[in-house]
């Protein structure tokens, strides 16, 4: 008889056991997330590549990544791998490509892959020369992978390398001004010849400006023979005179175009509408922009270079963006990693608001684990209402739906004016609080301070640069500009030079003879971190969200809470915003609390879930077995 005292040491043993293998599936790194693709550590930016294998049926994501540190550089490519969306894995050697030839030594840029006309996957990528000279090469995976178990781990480079160079197109600025390719496409008039965009800063007839060009090819294999053929999309007004990271896609089979680009100036990315149409000056199809629709913001946060892919399985198309840390590089040399992939959201235009709108994918709703909280009816005042306090959950993994109802919006109102912060309507959640609520973060939806009337003598100090600047006939007119470009929050007009400045967020103002300046009066998507207690940034981050059209009476939130990472979505995702923070003292802040100020009556059903990490369990074989043996063990103590 084997003594109870033994074989409660063994039960135990294996309760720690089991705890040390749901620990092993954290990296352990401060403020990690854990529902967000990264490495273990190290950098990564922009994501690369997305692919579904129609053979397998595996999802493929890889994502720029320095295998050598958590700052940028000596950029290759990480490689993650999902059969569902819910759980992924990292391959034992996860970089698929590395900055090793001579062409690409500075770093293999951003890519793309899809399949061919031969139905095999091949990857496009801006190969960059030393002094970031900026040119296009492929890699495919090898006939053996393809023949045998298609992992896609190893991408081996074109001996036809280098495929496109910055000469082959007319009146480029410099050499680095020449990166990131979309998907390929059959030429409408010729279904023999495949195209596939760039962006390049050209200088053209009207001066030095951002293009979108094309090149074409009637290789069926994309692997070479490739010629500049013409600009796509060609834009006047960004500082930079360059985009990065474009996607030309539909929808649907046969639906509209759309045009996805990432702006530096702004560190976001937006969405131009338009139509595809044959250009009957040049014989040329060309994206002609819809100013009536363009742009909007993918995201009011640092959510950038993102990649959208279109899934044959699923039949839909779905979008990845990166969001980058908001620490300095002694903090992030600390930390020992920098950047996530945001999560995978679907797109749907929706018709009544005429944008595209972006929120999870269905799958996501696999990493739910407790439903801590479900609501509803409760009334919401000034004085918040805890759904959770601190320290009764020990989670940083958080899934918020908040759906408010206001017995009267028309306090939302546009011809209102609110003589300071206090005054504004705002209704919303607070997240990563502390037992008094003296430490918290706040995502609403709230109507920016002041009034209708444009601030004469006024000009705004650029914290935030300008989005568009042109010549303005007056300020009325740059004003309507505002109102009319969704992306702009607040403009300043100088009469002596008739210059109209759009801006994509309100800055300081500062007193200026001939200035006016305004602000457009709808309510905003609202991050405020003032008192979080975040070692990053406590600016806000914020922009332009007015009810939708399907419900005056309310909106919802749905919040994601990951640690460091946050990821809010209204109105299932008609306007998003990402942002970070870095709590140190994380098990003190997991609160819940909702609230409403000068807003009137308002009420709230809300659901509370805690979320699982994304990585699968690794099985080492080794590890298998002792822990197969422990049960053993086990098993048969309790036998004896």
């Amino acid at each position: 008889m084997i003594p109870g005292s033994v074989r409660c040491g063994v039960i135990l043993f294996l309760v720690a056991v089991a705890m040390m293998a749901a620990a092993a599936m954290k990296d352990g790194v401060p403020y990690e997330p854990i529902y967000h693709i990264r490495p273990p550590k190290n950098w990564i930016n922009d994501p690369n590549g997305p692919y579904r294998d129609p053979v397998t049926g595996k999802i493929h994501l890889y994502m720029q990544y320095n295998p050598n540190g958590p700052l940028w550089g000596d950029i290759a490519w990480y490689h993650v791998t999902s059969q569902d969306y819910v759980k992924w894995t990292r391959p034992e050697s996860p970089v698929a490509v590395w900055a090793d030839r001579w062409y690409d030594k500075w770093g293999a840029y951003s890519g793309t892959m899809m399949n061919n006309n031969y139905s095999e996957p091949v990857m496009m990528y801006t190969c960059t020369e030393p002094e970031n000279i900026q040119r296009q090469c492929i890699a495919n995976p090898p006939k053996s992978d393809l023949q045998g178990k298609r992992t896609l781990n190893t991408l081996v480079k074109s001996a036809l390398n280098v495929i496109m160079s910055e000469d082959m197109i007319p009146g480029v600025v410099a050499m680095e001004n020449f990166r990131d390719p979309t998907e390929w496409w059959q030429d409408p008039t010729n279904p023999n010849r495949w195209l596939i965009a760039f962006v390049a800063r050209i200088k053209d007839r009207e001066g030095d400006n951002a293009h979108v060009i094309v090149f074409s090819t009637e290789d069926p294999s994309f692997q070479s023979g490739y010629s500049f053929s013409h600009s796509l999309y060609v834009y006047k007004y960004d500082l930079d005179h360059m985009f990065e990271c474009p996607d030309f896609f539909t929808l649907k089979q046969g639906g509209e175009h759309y045009l996805k680009v990432s702006t530096m100036p702004s560190h976001r990315d937006y969405i131009i509408y338009g139509s595809y149409q044959l250009n009957t000056t040049s014989s040329q199809y060309v994206f002609v922009e819809d100013p009536a629709r363009s742009f909007t913001f993918i995201d009011y946060g640092p959510f950038y270079a993102s990649k959208t892919f279109y899934d044959p399985i699923l039949n839909r198309r779905a979008i990845w963006g990166w969001t980058n840390d908001e620490l300095t590089n002694e903090q992030i040399i600390a930390n020992g990693w920098s950047g996530v992939q945001n999560m995978l959201r679907t797109m749907v235009y929706d018709h009544t608001e005429k944008k595209i709108k972006t929120q999870p994918v269905p799958e996501t709703k696999g990493l739910r684990l407790d439903k801590l909280v479900d609501l509803r009816g409760v009334a919401v005042t000034a004085t918040p209402t805890q759904v959770i306090a601190s320290n009764t959950n020990n989670t940083l993994y958080h899934e918020i739906v908040a759906r408010f109802t206001l017995a009267d919006p028309t306090t939302f109102a546009a011809a209102a004016t609110y003589p300071s912060d206090s005054d504004v309507p705002e209704v919303g959640v607070m997240i990563r609080a502390n037992a008094n609520l003296s430490q918290y973060t706040t995502v609403s939806v709230r109507m920016p301070g002041g009034g209708p009337s444009a601030l004469q003598s006024t000009e705004q100090i650029e914290t935030y640069p300008p989005i568009k600047i042109f010549a303005g006939s007056s300020a009325a007119n740059c004003s309507a500009e505002c109102d009319k470009m969704r992306l702009c929050e607040s403009y300043t007009f100088w009469g002596k030079n008739n210059t109209c400045k759009l801006y994509w967020k309100t800055n300081p103002m500062k007193s200026k003879d001939d200035a006016t300046s305004g602000t457009v009066r709808e309510p905003l998507l609202y991050l405020g971190r003032t008192q979080s207690g975040t070692i990053g940034s406590t600016a806000p981050l914020h922009g332009r969200a007015p009810f939708a059209t399907a419900t005056p009476n309310g909106f919802e939130l749905h919040i994601f809470v990951d640690d460091s990472v946050l990821e809010i979505f209204k109105d299932e995702g008609l306007e998003t915003l990402t942002g970070r923070l870095y709590i140190d003292n994380g098990a003190d802040t997991t609160g819940i609390a909702v609230y409403a100020r000068n807003a009137g009556t308002v009420t709230v059903d809300v659901e509370v879930y805690t979320m699982d990490t994304i990585w699968k369990a690794p099985t080492p074989n080794a590890a298998k077995n002792f822990t197969d043996a422990l049960y053993n063990l086990l098993d048969t103590l309790i036998a004896v």
